[in-house]
């Protein structure tokens, strides 16, 4: 049977009124302040990111230390390093740890329900960015029965909303 679907929407843009009601994380260190998260002995994909976490790091160790949030800040760009576009954008919305590792700090079985990324950049955006990293931010929004949400903004770091995202993932416990 059918395992997976996609839909792609895409439409011209024209100006029109535009504000950003989200608010980009504050008083960041600079990336070359903060560690680079280790990454030896793990899976291929984080292998892929330069991430560095000013908050809500992928636990070193599994310690069950259960945490009051499940928000991550981080500093994230591709390793090897290249410039920012489309493809690297929507890779790096789905790069965010599955919340529950970050909140409960314990080995959990995860899927992928669902995944919708917007883009808020325009290739002219993409291309002023670069290749110096951008400013990620995740949260859970509800653990339930089963299931969570998370959301997730990513921000050039010169403090426009490049991308959001949002995700429905089954845990089991």
């Amino acid at each position: 049977g059918v395992v997976a679907t996609a839909t792609a929407v895409f439409a011209v843009r024209r100006e029109t009124w535009s504000d950003v009601e989200a608010v980009m994380p504050a008083n960041l260190p600079a990336p070359d302040a903060v560690p680079r998260m280790p990454v030896k002995g793990m899976p291929a994909w984080p292998q892929r990111y330069d991430m560095r976490f000013v908050e809500g790091a992928f636990p070193a160790a599994f310690d069950e230390q259960e945490q009051a949030h499940s928000r991550s800040t981080l500093w994230v760009r591709d390793e090897p390093v290249r410039p920012l576009d489309f493809a690297a954008l929507a890779a790096i919305s789905d790069s965010f740890f599955p919340r529950i590792f970050v909140r409960r700090r314990r080995p959990t079985p995860v899927g992928s329900v669902s995944i919708t990324t917007y883009f808020h950049a325009d290739e002219a955006a993409l291309a002023a960015q670069g290749d110096r990293f951008v400013i990620g931010s995740a949260r859970a929004l509800k653990f339930h029965n089963g299931f969570f949400d998370q959301s997730g903004e990513i921000w050039s770091d010169d403090g426009h909303l490049l991308a959001s995202t949002h995700q429905t993932v089954y845990f089991k416990e």
